[in-house]
């Protein structure tokens, strides 16, 4: 458990481009190692991405060495969903729900942290949910991507992602409350608590066409 004068990091669950996602992650990190071929061609074939980039200071087309950004930032920013008037998509503002998975009451505040903990996969089970809650949770540190790029942002810390495919099938799983609770929880009907409210934001992603990005700050 966290010390009294201790605050916990906030956690949060924004709707990101479930569409290129994995693409773009990996573009980034083959620009890293120096070849930076697949990320213009990115660029150059999407248009959205180029835009919100440039809008954020960063022209790309001739390659990353052209943007001091970090590449936590330019990941958080280029996944940004843009609206068929080019918008900036916002999250449905459910106060309530971000509130409630911003800082759980429990070790280090991350809802994940106790999802993994004190849940895991039904008996038999074909399906393992804990794998798509893992992806979410760590799918983008050191230990996953073999760098520490996206988790040491200046603004936070990128945990993990996952593209549309994931965000509906996540929502399938939570639906059918296809997850077990331990015995021994320590939180009275936490597991059930925060699965609830994690769905309301897997559901969002999935319906619209989108996936989802956990990111704390």
């Amino acid at each position: 458990m966290l010390n009294s004068n201790d605050t916990p990091a906030f956690h949060t669950f924004i709707l990101i481009r479930g569409d290129i996602c994995d693409s773009y992650i990996s573009a980034l990190e083959q620009a890293a190692d120096g070849d930076d071929s697949d990320l213009i061609a990115l660029i150059k074939s999407d248009s959205d991405l180029s835009r919100i980039l440039e809008e954020e200071g960063c022209n790309l087309h001739d390659g990353r060495e052209h943007c001091e950004k970090s590449d936590s930032s330019l990941l958080l920013v280029g996944l940004t969903p843009l609206d068929s008037l080019g918008q900036r998509v916002r999250d449905s503002g459910d106060s309530k729900v971000r509130e409630r998975l911003g800082r759980y009451p429990w070790g280090d505040g991350n809802p994940l942290s106790y999802l993994r903990t004190w849940s895991g996969n039904p008996p038999n089970s074909e399906q393992d949910v804990m794998i798509l809650i893992d992806k979410l949770d760590e799918g983008l540190f050191e230990k996953s991507r073999g760098h520490d790029r996206f988790e040491n942002g200046t603004f936070g810390i990128l945990h993990g992602i996952l593209d549309h495919n994931e965000t509906v099938l996540l929502e399938k799983l939570l639906s059918s409350g296809h997850f077990k609770v331990r015995a021994d929880e320590p939180l009275d009907g936490g597991v059930a608590d925060i699965m609830r409210h994690l769905k309301i934001v897997v559901r969002s992603a999935a319906r619209q066409g989108m996936g989802l990005l956990h990111f704390s700050h």
